[in-house]
């Protein structure tokens, strides 16, 4: 997919221990001009309240609505964002696709994850996507089905590619670059050209002027009035 089909910025927000260089997020920040990681900062000993902030801090910034793109433990953390942010905040979200979102309970490193809580409950007015792969080690397919509805998203699935990170050797995974260009919200129509309405010679008017039936109800309701007077 050409960089021109994405008219937002993209904000990606990685999962446990950081994208690295293979990563699809890696290499659609290097693909897309207008993309930014949101440094979440502790990767390796993530804490809730902590990335929900870095978060906030990176959409404050963005003056225009923005793409999100996060994955595994990353779309964890911004669902939580969402759920305690303001309108304003929100309305710069333009779309999320959240990618592989774990179930926390099968995380090998739980013990370093206590401070993330249960899936909040989401109705956003934008789109957001949730993306399952069918062999996912950290999630199965029904838990990010059932994830997919708490968070009002729709869902996905990728097919059989692990965790849908750099092992599954998706290069820049141009499938979820479509995803990702699918949450652009549509631009609004043009309006009328009026000189067409001119050339058609006002045919709604000229319409009801040669239809027989307008012209007898028209009649009718008034000589019903002038009776009821």
């Amino acid at each position: 997919m050409h960089a021109s089909s994405i008219h937002h910025k993209i904000l990606t927000i990685p999962g446990l221990h950081n994208s690295g260089p293979t990563h699809w997020q890696s290499l659609w920040e290097r693909k897309f001009p207008d993309s930014e990681r949101v440094d979440l900062g502790a990767w390796d000993d993530p804490d809730q309240g902590e990335w929900v902030a870095r978060i906030a801090d990176a959409i404050d910034a963005e003056s225009a609505p923005v793409l999100v793109a996060a994955h595994s433990l990353g779309c964890h953390a911004f669902a939580h964002w969402f759920a305690q942010a303001g309108g304003i905040a929100r309305a710069r979200i333009a779309g999320a696709l959240l990618v592989a979102p774990p179930d926390l309970a099968r995380l090998p490193e739980r013990g370093r994850l206590k401070s993330f809580t249960a899936a909040p409950m989401l109705m956003p007015r934008q789109t957001f996507i949730a993306v399952a792969s069918e062999n996912d080690p950290y999630a199965a397919t029904a838990h990010v089905w059932r994830l997919s509805r708490q968070w009002g998203a729709r869902f996905v699935n990728a097919g059989p590619f692990g965790h849908i990170n750099a092992d599954s050797a998706l290069g820049d995974w141009p499938y979820g670059q479509y995803l990702l260009a699918s949450l652009q919200p549509a631009p609004p129509p043009a309006l009328a050209n009026e000189r067409l309405w001119a050339r058609s010679g006002d045919w709604p008017h000229r319409f009801a002027r040669r239809d027989p039936r307008f012209g007898y109800q028209a009649r009718s309701d008034y000589q019903e009035g002038v009776q009821r007077r």
